[in-house]
């Protein structure tokens, strides 16, 4: 299951926690607030995880990125191991990619 945090403790983090809920509703994720994202120079962060996947930490989300947030979910899934090479279907969101943290790998 991926799961995308939203930062609620940035300004507007309630609204904007609303605004990707609802971008995402129908995807196959789900959508959590958590206190802090850590991407304070940023400000407006949202991460996207799953098991085995590679995690990424997107910031400032901006009104204009919601749209290819579905696109994300899509590339993301698609992706061996979530590792979204080609971002550029990603529109505007490509240019806010704060950190991408590879997956665990088992010995």
């Amino acid at each position: 299951m991926v799961t995308v945090f939203v930062c609620t403790e940035c300004p507007t983090g309630a609204e904007r926690l609303a605004k990707v809920q609802k971008a995402l509703r129908g995807q196959p994720c789900r959508v959590q607030g958590n206190a802090c994202l850590s991407g304070c120079r940023s400000g407006a962060s949202v991460a996207l995880r799953a098991s085995g996947r590679m995690a990424y930490l997107f910031g400032p989300l901006q009104p204009e990125d919601m749209a290819f947030l579905p696109v994300l979910i899509g590339e993301y899934l698609a992706a061996p191991r979530g590792e979204i090479l080609d971002a550029r279907p990603l529109g505007s969101l490509r240019l806010r990619v704060l950190a991408r943290i590879p997956a665990c790998r088992e010995d």
